[in-house]
């Protein structure tokens, strides 16, 4: 069997998050761009696992948000995350064109999830996989073991894409090729050389 290749997608097929859009749901929040980015990932883990808008958001702000409120935040977080990095997109398009499977492995919680299965950018992916629909986050090696379950392949023919090196110390302990994304280059010609 040929190679399969799992890749996440915050800071590796998305750039990051732009600092204007920070900016705008901190003062949305009515929190101090510090304040509120400290409290937005204290909070997440528990978001990408499943948690709901309205228990995160209560948890960022201290105190549930009110209907506007609550949709505009989430609006803007959704959409903080879909500035596309070219020089993946790029990447992604030779290994299609190869003939590579590519799923996603990302944590994400339901509402970016459901926006990203509606994509047109990412309608050749043969699966993609949320951590708030496994109901587990990476790096649990239980979210690996699950998205091998679902692909069908062994962990030998995965190479797994992350920016993270937890996560991708967590995938080469279940076996797969794990390369640790950098943007660079030289990175991104060894995903493509990987999947050959």
């Amino acid at each position: 069997m040929g190679k399969h290749l799992l890749i996440d997608f915050g800071n590796v097929i998305s750039l990051d998050q732009p600092r204007t859009d920070l900016m705008s749901m901190a003062a949305a929040a009515g929190l101090g761009v510090r304040e509120f980015t400290e409290r937005y990932w204290d909070c997440r883990p528990e978001y990408d696992r499943g948690l709901s808008a309205l228990g995160y958001w209560t948890g960022v702000l201290g105190a549930p948000p009110g209907g506007q409120l609550l949709c505009h935040l989430v609006e803007r977080d959704v959409s903080s995350w879909l500035h596309f990095n070219p020089a993946s997109v790029r990447m992604l398009d030779e290994v299609h064109a190869a003939g590579v499977p590519v799923s996603l492995l990302s944590n994400a919680p339901r509402e970016l999830a459901r926006e990203l299965d509606r994509h047109p950018g990412l309608q050749r992916f043969a699966h993609r996989l949320f951590s708030a629909d496994l109901q587990l986050i990476k790096p649990d090696p239980a979210i690996y073991t699950k998205a091998l379950a679902v692909l069908g392949v062994q962990a030998s023919d995965v190479v797994f894409v992350d920016d993270r090196r937890d996560n991708i110390a967590a995938a080469a302990a279940v076996g797969m090729t794990a390369i640790h994304f950098t943007g660079m280059p030289e990175c991104l010609a060894a995903v493509v050389q990987a999947t050959q």
